[in-house]
């Protein structure tokens, strides 16, 4: 390797603000990694850019890196109603920095690269691409690419061989205490961020062990668990909240309470340091809840969480391998309330086995969970990624065809439950209930103003807690 290393440019594309900012956590996994490695990193967020194209060119022609990694979060917003395609912009974005820095090397990663990784790397163009764990791959192909060196077997990289693209799996490593931290403070406009509506995220493991035939976790970070050391858990809290100032947190683990023991340590770990900070997350499963594991999270901080029930009808939870019924449901219900929990629980409307009946089962439950002091925020249609079960059923039925790629969106949505209809029914429900929002009603040009304001006037978080109010005001502009 050349003395000091290379010149890395680092580009996070992800742009959505709708409804509100996602804090690059991965980019910032990578480049902590690439600057304990001894390159010179330099990290550029399109987030805020007014002209991200004119800043691509511009941090490139002053770089003049050897080496641009691009990470592309998410491939499309899984939302049916409301559909945003991503992949076109961040092409877009990487066309520019080809022109602005002819002789680097071109690397894409993100999670979108966990969910298809050839049929990506063709589409975008790029010299590599990385899926799954990004900073030893990363690392290594760096140092491979700088020597020279042929980049062949390294764990995660996409790569050309002649007209072929080759895919050389994970393999993920489950060491995760060995990896240097994130550093957010480091690398990303954090208070930007918060005033906009963000929390900042925290990982305690990777991996998931569940069966949910939609989900892509799996593919992105691995089949079962590896965690990290609680207490390092702690120490990132603990040094985000003592060098930048950052007070809430989310915890954004494919299940936060899964496994329930690792869990409960780091619960543990927080609540002993007294660091007096607010605590939350959207990946919560009703398969492994008990009083002692809530008791520690509202110890540790946690005011709030999101349950992803999907629905509380047995026959669909059944048929998306969810690992719970609708008894326990209302069972996890009970005990998080009893808690002094606020919850936001999450739906899917349309999966297989979803009719009019299954339906109203879940509208029932969520009526009575709004009626009690919750929200409810449900998503129409299943978006269909590659290598998931529910890819296969699609297959099966015809939804779509096997040789599709799926980097187009496709949207499964059950044959018995007419769309047009449900979506009505959904529509009138809505009516009814301020606190209830369709994935759609994010998409409100109204509603990232409104979070705005509520992170500039300090209103306490969760701002889903708002939602009545926030849809009141979104429901009013439209009219």
């Amino acid at each position: 390797m050349s003395d000091g290393g290379a010149r890395v440019l680092l580009v996070s594309t992800n742009r959505e603000r709708q409804p509100y900012p996602v804090v690059p956590n991965g980019m910032a996994c990578v480049a902590s990694a690439l600057d304990a490695a001894g390159h010179d990193v330099k990290f550029l967020d399109l987030c805020f850019e007014r002209d991200a194209a004119a800043a691509c060119a511009r941090a490139a022609m002053e770089m003049n890196p050897n080496v641009i990694g691009v990470s592309v979060r998410n491939i499309d917003n899984s939302d049916a109603i409301a559909l945003q395609h991503y992949t076109p912009e961040a092409k877009s974005f990487l066309e520019t920095l080809k022109t602005a820095a002819p002789r680097a090397k071109i690397i894409a990663g993100g999670a979108a690269f966990g969910v298809a990784p050839e049929a990506l790397f063709t589409e975008l163009g790029v010299d590599y691409a990385v899926a799954g764990d990004g900073e030893r791959a990363s690392v290594e192909l760096v140092r491979r690419v700088l020597d020279g060196g042929d980049v062949e077997g390294i764990p995660g990289v996409v790569r050309a061989n002649g007209e072929n693209v080759v895919f050389t799996p994970p393999g993920e490593d489950a060491d995760l205490d060995s990896l240097p931290r994130p550093n957010l403070h480091r690398w990303i406009d954090l208070p930007r961020y918060q005033r906009h509506g963000a929390t900042i995220p925290i990982q305690t493991k990777r991996g998931c062990v569940y069966k949910c035939i939609y989900c892509t976790y799996r593919n992105v970070e691995g089949w079962g668990y590896r965690t990290r050391d609680p207490e390092l858990v702690a120490d990132e809290i603990e040094e985000l909240h003592r060098l930048a100032g950052v007070s809430h947190f989310d915890f954004v683990d494919s299940t936060f309470n899964s496994p329930p023991g690792h869990s409960l340590a780091v619960c543990a770990a927080i609540a002993r340091r007294k660091l007096n900070v607010k605590l939350e997350t959207t990946n919560f499963t009703p398969a492994a809840v008990s009083d002692e594991l809530l008791s520690a999270m509202k110890s540790a901080g946690f005011q709030s969480l999101g349950i992803t029930a999907e629905s509380a009808s047995d026959g669909v939870l059944e048929r998306m391998e969810k690992g719970f019924d609708a008894t326990k449901l209302s069972e996890v219900a009970a005990r998080v309330s009893k808690a002094g929990i606020r919850t936001l629980w999450i739906f899917l409307v349309g999966g297989p086995g979803e009719s009019t009946k299954t339906l109203e089962e879940t509208l029932a439950f969520a009526g009575r969970r709004l009626d009690l002091g919750d929200a409810v925020y449900l998503t129409v249609g299943l978006r269909i990624y590659p290598g998931t079960t529910l890819h296969r059923i699609a297959i099966s039925e015809g939804v779509v065809l096997a040789g599709d790629p799926l980097l187009v969106p496709s949207f499964y949505f059950s044959k018995e439950l007419q769309f047009s209809n449900a979506v009505e029914r959904l529509k009138r429900f809505a009516a009814d209930h301020p606190r209830f929002m369709f994935s759609a009603d994010s998409r409100s040009v109204v509603l990232p103003y409104l979070m705005r304001a509520a992170s500039v006037l300090r209103l306490p978080r969760p701002h889903w807690r708002y939602m009545g109010a926030f849809q009141r005001v979104s429901r009013a502009v439209r009219a």
